[in-house]
């Protein structure tokens, strides 16, 4: 995507993200599966993700993104707006995920800390 069409400032730090695939889970049971993937940039509305899997375009997933200086995981709701194959498959997937406004989740301190990041 051209950067032309960005609503957002695009920051590329690196960071480890990880994705639960199995959605939220319940008090008392298994977690689920959980991806461990990284970012390649970041910016208030979303971010975009090296993974080793791909990803269902349209699929809502909770996602905790570690940030430089923050104590803890910022537990945020993702919608995955595009996956794609890296060219070189040992490299695996890129994907795009646009963060959702929700109050099950960490966004208003996610918009807050990106400034000073």
């Amino acid at each position: 995507m051209s950067d032309d069409y960005r609503q957002h400032i695009r920051r590329y730090i690196k960071s480890r993200v990880y994705i639960d695939l199995a959605g939220p889970p319940i008090a008392g049971e298994d977690p689920g599966e959980i991806a461990l993937c990284k970012t390649l940039d970041i910016s208030a509305g979303g971010l975009k993700v090296s993974l080793d899997r791909e990803l269902t375009v349209g699929a809502l997933l909770h996602i905790g993104v570690e940030l430089p200086a923050v104590d803890e995981a910022l537990h945020l709701v993702s919608e995955v707006k595009w996956c794609g194959a890296n060219d070189d498959p040992e490299t695996g997937w890129t994907a795009g995920f646009k963060l959702l406004n929700s109050d099950e989740s960490d966004i208003k301190k996610w918009h807050d800390l990106l400034p000073h990041i």
